[in-house]
C-alpha cells in the first residue's frame, strides 16, 4: 500500500477538540488500514483527473459509515469511486477518557492519473489559450459577464483534464464570481484552490489562502479560518513572515470579537450539500433562498439527523467535541447559522 497522505487531504480538521465545557480526554481516530487496491481506487480512468469532498462517521470498532459525498469536480464517476473508497478504510476509534465513542471526518480526496496518487499531467495549450483569453476578459475595462461565464463553462467541460488545471480554473472561477458578486461561491473557489495548493504557482496561491481567509471572516467561518491560517504557516514557498503570520491571527481574533460573529452563512454545493466542523452550543438555521431538508451533527459519540425543528433551535449536548454540522437540501441553497446565546 502507498503512503495514504499522499492519496488523501484532510481538509478543516482540527485535531483539537472542539467542545461545549468537556474537560474530558479527547483522542482523535487514526487510520490504520487502506483496504482500496490502487489502481481500483486513484487511477484516473478516460484520461480525466477530479477531487471529491467527503463526510463520513468512524464507528466504535473504527469502521465507517454514513458517507456523504458534498462537493465534488463535477465526474459523477467519482461519487461511486468516493464512497468505495471511504469503506474501504479502517480507523482505530476515537477515544474519550480512553473509552470508545463514534467520531466523524471530512476528506478531500484527489482522484489522479498516478497509482501514487500525483497528478502527472500538465497544463496543455489548448488550456493556456483559453485560460488566458478569459483573464484578459475579465480584466479588461467593461468585462461581458454572461460571455465570460460561458468561456469558463466551456473551459471546463472541455479542457480541464488534470488536478494543475483544475486549480487554476477553481482560482480563475474565483476571480469571476468575486467581480459578479456572488462572494459565496467566490469563496468556495478559493477554498478548491487552496485544497489544491500543490498544483498552483506561489503567487497564486497566496492571493487564493489571503482571499479564503478575508472571505471566511467575512462570512463567519472561523474554524475554516484557523485552519487556513495554520496552511498560511506550514506550505512550502509562501514564506509568512512572523509579523505578517501575527496580523492574521490579530485579525482573527477581532473578527470574533464582533458583534456579527455569531452569524455563519453557507451555500449547499450542486450536489445538495455542505459540511463544516461547527462550534455553537445552541443554534438555528435560517434559510435565505432555496430549501433546506436536513440538519445533521454528528460528534464525538454523539450523531443526531434534524428534519425538522432546525429552524428554532438545535441543542448541542454540553460534552461532546469535534462537531461536524452536515445540511442537505435543494442545490445552491443559501443559509445562516445563527448562534442562539440567550
Amino acid at each position: 500500500m502507498k503512503i495514504f497522505s499522499a492519496l488523501l487531504c484532510v481538509s478543516l480538521l482540527m485535531l483539537s477538540s472542539l467542545s461545549f465545557g468537556s474537560s474530558k480526554e479527547v483522542k482523535a481516530a487514526k487510520l490504520i488500514k487502506n483496504a482500496n487496491k490502487i489502481e481500483d481506487a486513484f487511477t484516473s480512468r478516460g484520461g480525466m483527473e477530479g477531487w471529491t469532498r467527503v463526510s463520513f462517521i468512524i464507528d466504535k470498532d473504527g469502521t465507517t459509515k454514513d458517507i456523504v459525498v458534498f462537493d465534488y469536480s463535477g465526474k459523477d464517476r467519482y461519487l461511486k469511486k468516493t464512497t468505495k473508497l471511504v469503506e474501504n478504510l479502517q480507523y482505530s476509534s476515537a477515544l474519550i477518557d480512553d473509552k470508545p465513542v463514534t467520531s466523524a471526518r471530512i476528506l478531500f480526496v484527489k482522484h489522479t492519473y498516478s497509482e501514487a496518487g500525483h497528478s502527472e499531467g500538465s497544463v496543455t495549450p489548448a488550456f493556456a489559450e483559453e485560460y488566458q483569453a478569459i483573464i484578459d476578459a475579465l480584466t479588461s475595462p467593461s468585462p461581458n459577464m454572461a460571455s465570460i461565464k460561458a468561456s469558463i463553462d466551456e473551459l471546463v467541460e472541455d479542457h480541464t483534464k488534470n488536478l494543475n488545471e483544475h486549480a487554476l480554473a477553481a482560482w480563475l472561477k474565483s476571480i469571476y464570481y468575486h467581480k459578479n458578486e456572488d462572494f459565496l461561491e467566490y469563496m468556495r473557489q478559493s477554498q478548491i484552490a487552496v485544497d489544491l495548493y500543490e498544483y498552483l504557482p506561489i503567487a497564486i496561491l497566496a492571493k487564493s489562502t489571503v482571499n479564503l481567509f478575508q472571505s471566511q471572516l467575512y462570512y463567519g467561518n472561523f474554524n475554516g479560518a484557523s485552519e487556513t491560517l495554520a496552511r498560511m504557516g506550514s506550505v512550502d514557498g509562501l514564506n509568512l513572515s512572523q509579523q505578517t503570520h501575527q496580523q492574521f491571527a490579530d485579525a482573527l481574533k477581532a473578527s470574533k470579537a464582533t458583534e456579527s460573529s455569531n452569524v455563519t452563512k453557507g451555500q449547499l454545493s450542486s450536489l445538495g450539500a455542505w459540511s463544516q466542523f461547527y462550534e455553537f452550543s445552541k443554534f438555528k438555521i435560517d434559510v435565505s433562498e432555496g430549501n433546506v431538508d436536513s440538519v445533521e451533527l454528528r460528534c464525538n459519540d454523539y450523531q443526531q439527523k434534524y428534519v425538522e425543528g432546525w429552524k428554532d433551535k438545535i441543542d448541542v449536548p454540553t460534552q461532546t467535541s469535534n462537531c461536524i454540522l452536515v445540511i442537505r437540501g435543494e442545490a445552491d441553497s443559501t443559509f445562516d447559522i445563527l448562534e442562539i446565546t440567550s
